[in-house]
């Protein structure tokens, strides 16, 4: 099973049919393979040169070039926000992602930051997880085979 797939397996209750954000999506190689249990997915990020061509044949995604830190979105805008590998290239910008991607959450709706990289691992013990804990968040931290999964419920 390819590492994607084991992390949209224990993410299903997040995915299964709802309207889903991959912000910060890179290739979107999440959204690819969570397109199955997903309503929607849109995907954004500052580059639309790394997508994978597979991409383009999705029938319930759509990508978007935008910046994480200055979404367009409406409040409250999606079921679930997906940071898949994203947080170690937002380092520097990472409270106001995280922002953001509270603020387009939904109302009992999931943050879910996924990491399976060691530069990830490092921005998620030695900064997310302080900030979470500094505004006093809602937010679980859990650890299998090669992934660390944070879960921010709103």
């Amino acid at each position: 099973m390819k590492r994607v797939e084991f992390a949209i397996k224990k993410l299903q209750d997040e995915l299964q049919g709802k309207y889903v954000l991959e912000a910060a999506c890179g290739c979107a190689e999440f959204s690819i393979n969570a397109c199955e249990s997903a309503a929607y997915i849109e995907c954004i990020d500052i580059d639309e040169k790394r997508l994978l061509p597979e991409f383009t044949r999705l029938k319930n995604a759509t990508f978007c070039k935008m910046d994480v830190v200055e979404m367009t979105y409406a409040d409250e805008s999606f079921d679930t926000v997906i940071m898949y590998n994203a947080v170690g290239h937002l380092d520097y910008v990472l409270e106001r992602a995280v922002d953001e991607c509270i603020r387009v959450l939904k109302r009992e709706g999931c943050l879910a930051v996924i990491s399976s990289n060691k530069l990830d691992n490092y921005v998620i013990a030695d900064k997310l997880i302080p900030l979470l804990q500094f505004r006093k968040m809602n937010y679980t931290l859990t650890e299998e085979k090669v992934f660390t999964f944070v879960r921010i419920v709103k």
